[in-house]
C-alpha cells in the first residue's frame, strides 16, 4: 500500500473544504479559454459587401455596388456558401478606368492595395489589414497566443522556487487586467502580438492552482479533480459567445474578457495554498494554517495541535531531505523501449493538442452566421470527451488503447465530410461538416485528459512532476504550429479538417503500439474470511487486515 503523510492524514481524501478551493481554483480556467479562443470572434471573416478594394486616387465614389461588380471578380464563398466576389484582387482595365468590360476571360487581374470597409463589426482583421496577402498574420496572433502560454509555464516552473503556487496565481491574476486591456488597445499588429504573448503568459500563471488542487485531494479524488480541470475550460468556450456577441469591436471584447478576472481576485481570500510546497520551504506554520482552516470548514475536531504541529515538523524535515527534482535528461535514462514509450508519449500528446486548437479554431472555417451556435458545440463536445476520458482513468487497464481506437474511428468520420455531395442543401452541408468535426474534436478531448491524468505514470514515482512538465513544454512547444493547420481553408474548406483528422490517426497508432501503463485506480478491495487471527504474520504480510469476527471466521481485506 502506499504510505500516506501528515498532510493527507489530516485533510482525507475529500470534503466540503476540498470542494470549495478546487472550485474556486477551476475558475481560473474561464477567462484563460477567453484569451485563448477570442480570435474565433476579434477576427470574424468579412462578409460579403462588407470589404472591396479602395478606388483609385481622383475617382470619386459615387455608386459602391457598381464598383464592387465592375472591378471585382464573381466567385462562390464556400464557407458562407453563397455567392460573392475576391476582393484580393480586381481587373486593371475597370479599376483604373471605372469601366465595365465584356471580355472577361482576356482581362487581366491586379492585386488590391487598399481597402476600403464598411463592415458592422470592427475586427482585428479591418485595423491591421489582415487580408488576402496578410491573412496568415491571423494566424500569427494566435500562435504569439501559445508561444505565451508557453513562456508562462517556464516562468512558473521557476517562480515556484520562490512563490508558492498560491502566490503565483495571484501575480498572473493582477497582471492578466492590464495586459488584457493593452491587447484590445494595441495601436498596431507588432504590439498587438507582444501583448497577447504577455496575457497568455499571466493565464498560465493563473493555472498553476492545479498544483494546489493535487496536493488538497487523494485517491481517487485527486484523478477526478485533476481531469475534470479541463471542464472549466470548456465550460469558458460554451460562455464565450455571450461575453463576445454583445459588442460591435474587438477591443471591447477585449474589456469584456478582461475585467471579470476582478473577481477572482476578491476570492482569491478563499483559495488555499499547497500546504506541501509550504512544508518543503520550511513554512510550517503556514502549512499548519491552511490545514486548520480545512479542519474547522469540515468540522474536524479529532484532532491535537501540538501532535500536529510534531508530524508537519517532521514532514517538513523529510521533504526539505529529498534530492532535488531531476533534470530533464536524467528522465529519458532507461531501456530503449522506455525510452520510445516516452518518446511516443511526448509526441503523442503534442500532435493531439495541435488537433485540438486547430479543430477549435476551424468554427470560423464554418461560416460566420453560425459561430455562435458552432462555438458552443465545440466546447459542449470537449466536455463530452473529458468525462469519456475519466471513465477510461477510473475503471479500465487499456486506457490507452481505448482513446486510440475511438481517435481513429472519429478521424475516419472527420474524412467522410468529403464525401459529401454539394447537393445538400449549404445548412444541412455545414451541420454535417461541424458534427464530423466535432467527433473528432470529442475523442481528442478524451485523449488529452489522460495524457494530463496519466502521462507520469510511465516513469518512476520520483520522476513523475519533472515528467508532466516535459510533457507540458514539448506540447506547448509544437502547439505553436496548430493555428497555421487553419490557414490552408484557403485551399478548401475541409483540407484543415482532413490535415487534423491524417494527425490525429498518426498520434493515435503511435499511442497504441509503443504506451502501456498499469492501470491508474487499483482495482476494489476484495474481502475473505480466513480461519486463522489476521494478527498472524504469516497471514497477514503486506496486506490491510481488520481482526472483525463474523461466524467464527475473520475479515481480512486486501
Amino acid at each position: 500500500m502506499r504510505k500516506s503523510d501528515a498532510v493527507e492524514d489530516f485533510l482525507g481524501s475529500f470534503g466540503k473544504w476540498q470542494f470549495r478551493s478546487t472550485l474556486l481554483i477551476y475558475l481560473v480556467k474561464i477567462p484563460s479559454a477567453w484569451f485563448m479562443a477570442c480570435l474565433i470572434f476579434t477576427a470574424k471573416s468579412p462578409m460579403p459587401g462588407e470589404i472591396f478594394c479602395s478606388p483609385p486616387i481622383g475617382i470619386e465614389l459615387n455608386d459602391t455596388n457598381f464598383w464592387i461588380n465592375s472591378i471585382h471578380k464573381e466567385s462562390f464563398n464556400r464557407i458562407e456558401n453563397e455567392e460573392s466576389y475576391d476582393y484580393c484582387y480586381v481587373y486593371q482595365d475597370a479599376y483604373l478606368n471605372y469601366s465595365v468590360r465584356e471580355d472577361e476571360a482576356t482581362r487581366e487581374s491586379i492585386p488590391c492595395v487598399k481597402f476600403q470597409h464598411q463592415t458592422v463589426y470592427a475586427s482585428i482583421i479591418n485595423q491591421y489589414e489582415l487580408l488576402c496577402s496578410r491573412e496568415a498574420l491571423v494566424a500569427l496572433s494566435q500562435s504569439f497566443h501559445l508561444l505565451g502560454v508557453l513562456i508562462g509555464g517556464i516562468i512558473a516552473f521557476y517562480m515556484l522556487k520562490k512563490c508558492s503556487p498560491r502566490e503565483t496565481m495571484l501575480v498572473g491574476m493582477i497582471s492578466q487586467i492590464p495586459l488584457g486591456l493593452a491587447t484590445g488597445y494595441a495601436p498596431n499588429y507588432i504590439l498587438h502580438l507582444i501583448f497577447r504573448c504577455s496575457v497568455a503568459a499571466t493565464c498560465s500563471l493563473m493555472c498553476i492552482g492545479i498544483m494546489i488542487v493535487s496536493d488538497i485531494t487523494a485517491g481517487k479524488y485527486r484523478i477526478i479533480s485533476i481531469c475534470l480541470f479541463e471542464q472549466f475550460w470548456s465550460i469558458g468556450v460554451i460562455l464565450l459567445p455571450a461575453v463576445s456577441s454583445w459588442w460591435k469591436s474587438w477591443t471591447t471584447v477585449y474589456i469584456a474578457i478582461s475585467i471579470p478576472t476582478f473577481s477572482l481576485i476578491i476570492l482569491y481570500y478563499w483559495i488555499p495554498d499547497s500546504p506541501r510546497w509550504l512544508l518543503k520551504h520550511n513554512r510550517v506554520a503556514d502549512a499548519k494554517k491552511v490545514l486548520l482552516d480545512a479542519a474547522n470548514f469540515n468540522g474536524k475536531t479529532d484532532y491535537n495541535e501540538d501532535e500536529l504541529d510534531k508530524e508537519l515538523s517532521l514532514l517538513a524535515e523529510e521533504m526539505q531531505k529529498h534530492p532535488s527534482e531531476p533534470t530533464l535528461l536524467s528522465i529519458w535514462k532507461g531501456t530503449l523501449t522506455f525510452k520510445i514509450r516516452l518518446f511516443a508519449a511526448h509526441i503523442g500528446w503534442s500532435i493531439y493538442l495541435m488537433t485540438y486548437f486547430a479543430l477549435l479554431l476551424h468554427v470560423r472555417a464554418m461560416g460566420r452566421k453560425y459561430l455562435e451556435i458552432n462555438t458552443i458545440i465545440a466546447g459542449t463536445s470537449e466536455i463530452i470527451g473529458t468525462f469519456i476520458g475519466l471513465i477510461l482513468i477510473l475503471h479500465t487497464t487499456q486506457k490507452w488503447l481505448w482513446t486510440s481506437l475511438l481517435n481513429i474511428l472519429a478521424s475516419i468520420i472527420s474524412i467522410s465530410a468529403i464525401f459529401v455531395p454539394d447537393t445538400i442543401a449549404p445548412t444541412e452541408r455545414m451541420m454535417i461538416y461541424m458534427a464530423t468535426a466535432m467527433t473528432a474534436k470529442m475523442t481528442v478531448s478524451t485523449s488529452l485528459s489522460i495524457f494530463i491524468t496519466s502521462m507520469s505514470e510511465i516513469v518512476p514515482k520520483e520522476k513523475r512532476k519533472t515528467c508532466n512538465y516535459s510533457g507540458v513544454t514539448c506540447s506547448r512547444t509544437l502547439v505553436m504550429i496548430a493555428p497555421f493547420i487553419g490557414f490552408f481553408v484557403i485551399y478548401g474548406q475541409l483540407v484543415p479538417q482532413v490535415i487534423t483528422s491524417v494527425m490525429n490517426i498518426f498520434a493515435s497508432l503511435l499511442v497504441a503500439i509503443c504506451i502501456q501503463t498499469s492501470r491508474t485506480l487499483p482495482h476494489k478491495t476484495k474481502i475473505y474470511f480466513v480461519d486463522q487471527d489476521p494478527d498472524d504474520d504469516d497471514i497477514l504480510s503486506s496486506k490491510l487486515a481488520d481482526g472483525i469476527k463474523s461466524k467464527n471466521k475473520y475479515l481480512l481485506i486486501v
